[in-house]
């Protein structure tokens, strides 16, 4: 991606809004009616049930494009003015009560497919647990989660 394609972050408000929505909306997905494969997935992850709730995981089932001034990013410098919400699971990063970035993970019936992070999220990166106890460095988000799930307050 050149300097020109990136997009920026102008209204952190409205990103906060429209990605809390996004959220929020593709928590209930996950949890309603016809949601057996992403179920199945994070299962087959070693994500359980509680865990899934207690990090607010979602289910996205079909790509989406929405306008991106929407979302609070400046789209001047791109060529695009939609922003692309891929189909699958939903990872948001809240902090303090604060959102701070959504990742999507796909996934097919041969396995794990990319991880997308949306525009406008704060981080790459998730920090789990206490920041005085050991840190571990994992490169997989869903091998993360499983990890912080079985370990808790260890990690």
């Amino acid at each position: 991606m050149t300097e020109k394609d990136k997009i920026k972050l102008i209204t952190p408000d409205a990103w906060k809004k429209r990605a809390m929505a996004f959220t929020t909306r593709s928590h209930r997905h996950l949890w309603g009616k016809n949601n057996e494969n992403p179920l199945a997935f994070l299962f087959q992850q070693g994500l359980n049930n509680a865990f899934i709730r207690e990090m607010y995981i979602g289910w996205n089932k079909f790509s989406q494009e929405r306008p991106i001034e929407n979302w609070g990013l400046d789209s001047k410098d791109t060529e695009n003015s939609k922003l692309l919400l891929p189909a699958g699971i939903v990872i948001p990063v809240i902090k303090n009560k604060v959102l701070k970035s959504v990742f999507i993970q796909g996934f097919d019936d041969t396995g794990r497919n990319e991880l997308y992070l949306v525009p406008g999220s704060l981080t790459s990166f998730i920090l789990l647990g206490e920041t005085q106890k050991p840190v571990a460095l994992i490169h997989d988000l869903l091998d993360g989660l499983y990890i912080f799930q079985e370990a808790g307050k260890q990690v």
